[in-house]
Order: structure tokens, then C-alpha cells, then sequence
């Protein structure tokens, strides 16, 4: 797409990824081709260093896992909820829990510190509500730039850890709606 208002600017703010964003899902339909499209925009938006330091700092309670309390702000919602942009901040020792997003593609990277993400495959068929066996197939460290993704229905199933001692922070772009 020639009109992303990135490849004009040196820096790139939360409300220049927005607009590439939106005109990617709305000229868009395959999942595959959104993810591919969206990932340079995150490593740009990641790179420029832009996100408000008011959305890098975690905010005890605001979303509590069975595993670990962590902080989840919305930075943008695209119209009808066509996408989300989430700021998310996990404290030392905080997972998400393994999970999915049921359908939903994400695109996701890592602002400040380092992340893991496990990567796993559904082995069963899905017809079981609250079991599924899964196989291991990727341990990622992610540091600062680095952008990865959730695509189903084979790059779905995914946990993120923080084994650090300090926070870290990543930004998500979800498509679709995500309850905060």
C-alpha cells in the first residue's frame, strides 16, 4: 500500500499505526495478508519509541489471571471493532496463562525488556470445553522490535512469561474486540 502515512515520517506515533491499521482491514479480507501487512508497521511503531509512558506503567488490578495480576490498556479501537491496539504490561514472574483468541489474529511485539512466548499445537480436536492437549513447538525470547503473531488455526495457542526482574511491556493489535 502506497498511501501508509509511515514511509513519509521519521517518527511514527499510536495515531499514524492506527490509520495504516484501519486501511489494511479495510482493504483486507485474509487473515494471512493482515498479519503479514501489520508486523512492519508494529516493528515501526516499536522502533520510533512513541507510546505515552503513561501506558508503560502498570496499574495493580486492572486484569488478574489465575497465574498473575498484569496490566492491559487499550490504546486504540478501530471502527465497529474491526481491530484493538492493547498496551500490556506484565510484572516479573506474570503470565498470561496458555490461550487462545478464538479466531481472532493478533499481532503483537515487545516495547520494553524481554518476553517469552511458548508456542503450541492443538493435538485434540477442540470438542472438550476447558481441556486440550497440546504439544510444545516454539520457546521465542522477544526483546525491544521484535514482533511476532497469532494466526489461526495453526499459530494460535500461545503463552507469554515474563522471567525478567523488572516489567515488560508489549503493544498488541488484536482483530477484533478483546474485553478489558
Amino acid at each position: 500500500m502506497s498511501n501508509l502515512a509511515y514511509q513519509n515520517e521519521s517518527t511514527y506515533t499510536l495515531q499514524q499505526l492506527a490509520a495504516d491499521v484501519e486501511a489494511i482491514v479495510a482493504n483486507e479480507q485474509e487473515q494471512a495478508n493482515i498479519v503479514a501487512a501489520t508486523e512492519p508497521l508494529l516493528e515501526r511503531f516499536l522502533a520510533a519509541n512513541s507510546l505515552p509512558e503513561e501506558y508503560c506503567q502498570p496499574a495493580p488490578g486492572r486484569i488478574t489471571t489465575e497465574h498473575k495480576e498484569f496490566t492491559l490498556y487499550r490504546l486504540h479501537r478501530g471502527p465497529e471493532d474491526c481491530f484493538n491496539i492493547m498496551a500490556a504490561i506484565w510484572p516479573p514472574g506474570g503470565s498470561s496463562g496458555v490461550h487462545d483468541h478464538a479466531g481472532k489474529w493478533v499481532v503483537e511485539g515487545v516495547y520494553r525488556n524481554q518476553l517469552r512466548t511458548i508456542r503450541y499445537k492443538r493435538l485434540d480436536d477442540g470438542t472438550h470445553t476447558g481441556h486440550a492437549e497440546l504439544k510444545e513447538t516454539a520457546s521465542l525470547d522477544l526483546h525491544p522490535g521484535d514482533v511476532s503473531h497469532v494466526l489461526s488455526p495453526n499459530e494460535e495457542v500461545h503463552d507469554f512469561i515474563n522471567q525478567a526482574s523488572e516489567p515488560v511491556v508489549s503493544v498488541h493489535i488484536y482483530g477484533g474486540d478483546i474485553q478489558v
